[in-house]
């Protein structure tokens, strides 16, 4: 029999639920996933996961090995994985199609995935994006227009609290180091052009400098008002003057320099696909890796390509409310 079971300690669906596509929970459920591939291997080594079966389904595997595994094993939960090469047959197909008569849930493996981590994993970028249509923002302008609206809004409406805010700010740092109040530095922006972003200086200056280096936990380079103005995101306020430009948004995919721009791109055929959108003071990427490093920084594209196709206002807020909670515990580098 052409059947090979794995099993690996992975996710214990007993005790987690999910929120899954079209919003359905799925708890105390066996999970199954067929024909595993990449995708499959990225969802196993994550760290909620306790308890996965696979199993691998040949092209000439019999009617029987498949309805009498999963007679045996009771499963609830069926994950079919894409990046699989190989094809299932018309009697297999018959099978997974009569489990939905019998309620069980039958997923696209990559779109459990990127329900479940919110992130879209990048083993699968290569093909699908391509040809996916729903990252055209062409398609949601009434969204992005809202957006806009908001964005200024709120932007026009925290400026009095913000100047006062950045002015303390400015005496700290001319009263603790030398050199200019405010740090300014070319970024990538909205349809790949290239923008000056305002940061308030957290760093000791230094004319030879060309800050092109990465900032790491605990950098020596960092001034002891700096530590804060990052922890508490004080240093971002003046990309109020950036929003209200328009070069940026309240959230969206953090800028990044053209040098890590030109790398990543090289690395990720997809990377400007975060350039799509307007990028945001803060992020999804931001949120859940508030101390990520340079080397996360295509794992942290997972979840901007994630936010890019499945942008709303629910999202936005479900951000904003995330990064409250990274200022209030300065959990950030």
């Amino acid at each position: 029999m052409n059947l090979q079971l794995l099993y690996f300690n992975g996710l214990d669906l007993n005790k987690t639920k999910l929120n899954v596509i079209k919003h359905e929970k799925v708890s105390e459920k066996k999970c199954l996933i067929i024909n595993p591939g990449a995708i499959a291997l990225e969802l196993i080594q994550e760290p909620k996961f306790k308890k996965v079966y696979t199993v691998d389904f040949w092209e000439n595997s019999s009617e029987v090995d498949l309805a009498t595994f999963l007679s045996q094993k009771h499963f609830d939960v069926v994950l079919l994985d894409p990046s699989y090469n190989i094809t299932l047959n018309n009697s297999q197909l018959k099978q997974i199609n009569n489990l939905r008569v019998k309620q069980v849930c039958v997923y696209n493996l990559a779109s459990f995935y990127e329900s479940f981590t919110e992130r879209i994993p990048s083993v699968h970028c290569k093909s699908w994006l391509i040809s996916s249509d729903l990252f055209y923002v062409n398609s949601r302008t009434n969204f992005f227009q809202l957006k806009r609206a908001i964005d200024l809004t709120v932007a026009f409406s925290f400026a009095p609290i913000a100047f006062l805010l950045v002015l303390m700010a400015i005496v700290c740092i001319k009263a603790t180091s030398k050199g200019p109040a405010f740090f300014i530095q070319n970024r990538v922006g909205l349809k790949g052009k290239v923008f000056s972003i305002y940061k308030l200086r957290t760093m000791y200056y230094s004319p030879e400098s060309t800050n092109n280096s990465h900032t790491v936990l605990n950098d020596s380079r960092i001034t002891p008002i700096g530590k804060f103005l990052r922890k508490t995101k004080i240093d971002e306020l003046p990309q109020l003057i950036n929003i209200i430009c328009g070069h940026m948004s309240l959230i969206g995919p953090r800028p990044e320099k053209e040098d890590i721009v030109c790398k990543l791109a090289e690395e990720a055929p997809y990377y400007n696909l975060r350039h799509a959108i307007r990028p945001g003071v803060t992020g999804l990427a931001q949120v859940t890796y508030p101390t990520a490093t340079p080397e996360q920084n295509l794992q942290k594209l997972e979840y901007d390509l994630f936010y890019l196709k499945n942008a709303s206002l629910l999202l936005d807020i479900k951000i904003l409310f995330k990064t409250i909670k990274v200022v209030l515990t300065m959990n950030s580098l």
